[in-house]
């Protein structure tokens, strides 16, 4: 249990030293995107280059998450729509060009 507990500890500074570093909110948001595509959804139907992720959070909640406003968040998402890099249906994101999310990040 006591090493279960350690790995949970780092992984969460893990993902918080990761976004902490990040330099601008579409980083942040495409870095905690590509996080949670490391578990997708199976979808019948969907594409190849598809990634479908349930996302149970709230926009407000992923700007705490993001050091961020719910409104920057929202706009955010909004670009990456328009872009046509994921599509949003209630609580399932499909992430539709990973390369450019990757692109995002910086290492």
């Amino acid at each position: 249990m006591a090493r279960q507990l350690t790995h949970n500890c780092k992984c969460a500074y893990g993902e918080i030293r990761s976004l902490a570093l990040s330099n601008s909110v579409p980083e942040k948001l495409a870095k905690l995107i590509l996080q949670w595509a490391e578990h997708p959804l199976e979808m019948p139907g969907k594409r190849p280059y598809e990634t479908a992720i349930r996302v149970t959070l709230t926009q407000e909640e992923i700007a705490q998450l993001t050091g961020t406003s719910r409104e920057t968040v929202s706009r955010v998402l909004s670009s990456f729509r328009k872009k046509s890099w994921i599509k949003v249906k209630g609580a399932t994101w499909t992430i539709l060009n990973r390369q450019a999310l990757e692109g995002l990040v910086t290492t």
